[in-house]
């Protein structure tokens, strides 16, 4: 609606078919509105300064970035803040973080509330999310006669307040032992903790919308961080 001068979308993801079908789809939806730019990226967010695509020089630099984690992406990093922290280590004063994260069903302190009132933990691991995270066992280990899934409970994490689900398979088979792979992690927060954690390593909250009953959208802005903060 402000009709900025100059946008560029970039799109990243280490699965190539997935970035390439995003980009067809961002080129096609943005087709009428010849101010944006659409590029892609193959590549591992994990590895995000290292792309010079994404570095602009201090003449060129936009007056501000927008990095969007949606999807629940941040909730399956192992360390959310060394992420944060190491990943958007380009980032500049006034940038942008939007983040789409769940909040908790119950104090991390408290593990049987937890398993109790989490309602992806109390219905067991779903149909359809053992059968995507199973595709890779049946794939590549062999002589697999079935896998079981449950969900492991983490009340320890990285951003204080919050608790993580693990996605376990036990993978059985008539020729050798049982065996155990962690899958996934689906992380749920205290949304004050987490923007307590956040404004530690220089991110300020600015907004946030819920929606369906415990997520939430947050955005966040990056400050000039002060050489009394940097020491």
């Amino acid at each position: 609606a402000l009709r900025p001068s100059d946008v560029e979308l970039c799109l990243l993801d280490i699965n190539q078919p997935l970035v390439c079908l995003a980009y067809r789809h961002a080129v096609q939806a943005l087709a009428a509105h010849p101010n944006v730019q659409v590029c892609a990226i193959h590549g591992n967010f994990h590895h995000l300064p290292l792309y010079s695509a994404l570095r602009r020089s201090a003449e060129h630099r936009p007056e501000r970035r927008l990095f969007t984690m949606l999807g629940g992406t941040l909730s399956n990093l192992d360390h959310e803040l060394r992420f944060l922290r190491q990943s958007l280590l380009d980032s500049e004063p006034d940038d942008l973080l939007l983040l789409d994260v769940q909040g908790i069903s119950a104090p991390c302190s408290e593990p049987t509330q937890i398993r109790r009132r989490d309602r992806l933990f109390a219905s067991g691991v779903p149909a359809q999310y053992a059968a995507w995270l199973g595709g890779p066992i049946w794939r590549h280990c062999k002589e697999v006669d079935e896998i079981d899934f449950h969900w492991n409970l983490e009340t320890h994490c990285p951003v204080p307040g919050s608790y993580a689900l693990h996605a376990v398979a036990t993978v059985k088979s008539s020729h050798r032992a049982e065996r155990q792979f962690s899958l996934f992690r689906f992380g749920r927060y205290d949304f004050t903790k987490l923007t307590d954690s956040l404004s530690e390593i220089g991110w300020e909250e600015h907004g946030a919308i819920s929606y369906g009953g415990e997520h939430s959208i947050r955005l966040y802005c990056k400050r000039t961080i002060h050489s009394t903060e940097a020491q």
